[in-house]
């Protein structure tokens, strides 16, 4: 019983995880593993900063919907 319910929590924090990454929400701290991996100089973007910054690189391109 007990290794079926730590398969159950292993398999519902993955799928957490995955939803997610799927909406974005994860981004940030993608964001900063990224940076730290490639060892930029410059400070990291505030939370804040990074959010406002997608919002613009999503909306400021033309939309060719209709």
């Amino acid at each position: 019983m007990r290794n079926v319910l730590r398969r159950v929590s292993k398999a519902s924090g993955n799928l957490w995880q995955g939803l997610r990454a799927w909406c974005g929400d994860s981004a940030y701290e993608s964001y900063l593993r990224s940076r730290a991996v490639r060892s930029v100089n410059c400070s990291p973007l505030s939370r804040e900063e990074f959010y406002v910054q997608q919002l613009n690189r999503r909306y400021s391109r033309p939309n060719r919907c209709c």
